[in-house]
């Protein structure tokens, strides 16, 4: 019984993995499924991710799934699955998950988001290797370079872009606060500098402002209340994420057409 339902875990498994290279040209392209790795003395977390590349909003499901099969050839599987919503030109963190390094075996990662009619339309997969008695990331899902001619340092370290402040008041301070909580929290990954600056402006109100590579995306004169900021760090964000994502398709388009 249990060499059956090893088996029926390996055909789910290898059918998955099939339709996701027969189907990988359809994905990716409105709504992009994206899993994140961050590093610990002990754990790798693993994060999985959505965004929307179209202005419409949308209703999802996503599928999180790990895979093990165990020094003795066993087969198990987890997975995290539920609808979301997500809004335009947004990014969202959909489920994580914690690995130890000393876990022995075979394990591989799959995300896939499927649109309301059940068909996928995002996907990514990581499957880490076993070293010895350690479990490793391929490079390939450590680093990604800015662009497909860039090559990578010896080290194999590219760091990932900052939210830079130059603030003067309480305000501007809280503002900052909240903006970065909300890049960190959608496991933002950009090799741009996001930057927040606050300025004295008409009264006793200062104005702030929020710009990538010196172009203004959001700016707007400070208030202290607390939901006021919160709501103008979520605007900031997501003009941010717009901006970005129109970047990347000027540089998808360059690339084409060359």
């Amino acid at each position: 019984m249990k060499e059956k339902k090893t088996f029926e875990h390996v055909v789910t498994f290898l059918i998955l993995l099939i339709s996701a290279v027969i189907n990988a040209q359809f994905y990716n392209k409105d709504y992009v499924g994206k899993i994140y790795v961050k590093q610990d003395s002990e754990f790798f977390t693993f994060t999985a991710t959505a965004e929307n590349l179209t202005p419409v909003d949308v209703n999802l499901k996503y599928d999180f799934i790990i895979y093990k099969v165990d020094t003795a050839k066993n087969t198990s599987k987890n997975n995290q699955e539920n609808l979301f919503f997500l809004k335009g030109n947004d990014k969202v963190a959909l489920a994580s998950t914690t690995i130890s390094y000393n876990e022995q075996g075979k394990i591989t990662l799959v995300l896939i988001i499927y649109d309301n009619d059940g068909k996928p339309v995002g996907q990514d997969r990581i499957e880490l290797n076993s070293d010895g008695n350690n479990q490793s990331v391929p490079r390939d899902n450590q680093v990604e370079a800015e662009n497909s001619d860039q090559a990578l340092p010896q080290d194999g370290i590219i760091l990932d872009g900052l939210v830079l402040e130059k603030t003067i008041t309480k305000a501007g301070r809280d503002f900052y606060k909240y903006f970065y909580a909300e890049y960190y929290n959608r496991q933002i990954r950009t090799k741009k500098n996001i930057f927040i600056e606050e300025v004295p402006g008409r009264f006793r109100n200062t104005r702030i402002s929020v710009s990538i590579d010196g172009q203004l995306l959001w700016q707007f004169f400070s208030q202290p209340n607390k939901s006021f900021l919160q709501s103008m760090a979520t605007t900031a964000l997501d003009k941010c994420i717009l901006y970005l994502q129109q970047l990347q398709q000027q540089k998808t388009n360059s690339i084409t057409h060359y």
